[in-house]
Formats: C-alpha cells, sequence, structure tokens
C-alpha cells in the first residue's frame, strides 16, 4: 500500500503543509490547483488591502482601486488611474516583501515613474527599500 506523499505551500514565506491551508484530500490534482489558486487569490486580497490602508495613511494617497490579478513579470503595478494590481502570489511572500511592494506602488500615484523623487518617497516610509528590493530580485 502506497502512503500518500505530504504536499506543500509558500505562505507568507513559509513552507507549511497543504492541508493546514486548504482541504485538499479526496480532490483531483486540478481541483486541488484551483483551491490553491483560490486561496492565494483571496489571501492576497486580504493582505494587500489592509497593508494598502496603513501605508496609505501615511503616505497621505488613495488609489481609486486594489486588484489582484494573475500578472507574471512582476509583483505590482499602478496605473495612471491611480488602481493598483498585485500579483495574486504576492501572499508567498514575506511580509517585509509585501510591504514594501504596497508603499513600491501607493509611491506610484505620487510619481509615475521611477525617479529621484519617487525613491526619496520611498525611502521616506521604508529607508532600507535598497535591501528589500535586492531580496526581491534574488526570489
Amino acid at each position: 500500500m502506497k502512503e500518500a506523499q505530504e504536499k506543500y505551500i509558500k505562505y507568507l514565506g513559509n513552507v507549511k503543509p497543504l492541508d493546514e491551508v486548504i482541504h485538499s484530500e479526496g480532490l483531483s490534482e486540478a481541483e486541488t490547483l484551483e483551491e490553491i489558486i483560490k486561496f492565494y487569490m483571496r489571501s492576497s486580497k486580504q493582505i494587500t488591502r489592509e497593508r494598502t490602508k496603513f501605508y496609505q495613511k501615511l503616505l497621505k494617497v488613495t488609489p481609486s482601486g486594489i486588484k489582484i490579478d494573475k500578472i507574471s513579470n512582476r509583483w505590482g503595478s499602478c496605473n495612471s488611474r491611480k488602481e493598483i494590481t498585485y500579483n495574486y502570489l504576492i501572499s508567498t511572500l514575506p511580509m517585509e516583501l509585501i510591504d514594501y511592494i504596497v508603499v513600491h506602488e501607493l509611491c506610484h500615484i505620487h510619481h509615475m515613474n521611477h525617479d529621484r523623487s519617487f525613491w526619496r518617497k520611498v525611502g521616506s516610509i521604508m529607508p532600507d527599500y535598497k535591501l528589500k528590493m535586492k531580496m526581491l530580485e534574488d526570489r
């Protein structure tokens, strides 16, 4: 008799047994994947809304909307309509990196580019932002 192999999931920078995060017993591989995606969408939405609410007060900005989406090449974006979109896998990251991404995107409401004023704004909230950028690049 073959034993079931335990599966793991990344959440907030840690690796956790899948069954601690979602109920997957009896699900097919496709159904399990669907439940994992739903989990990441829900958790990323909740975490980014909470962290955005916290940092928008410090930065005195308000995004016109916050979305979670399956963007593949970045962790977040802010468009000219002040809408912020976060990658649905952002909840896999440690909270300190989530906070950096949130601050980064909120600062784009003030500065739509990466000029010196933008980085000064980021640094005013998160003085160690260069370390956080490096940590994200190394992932």
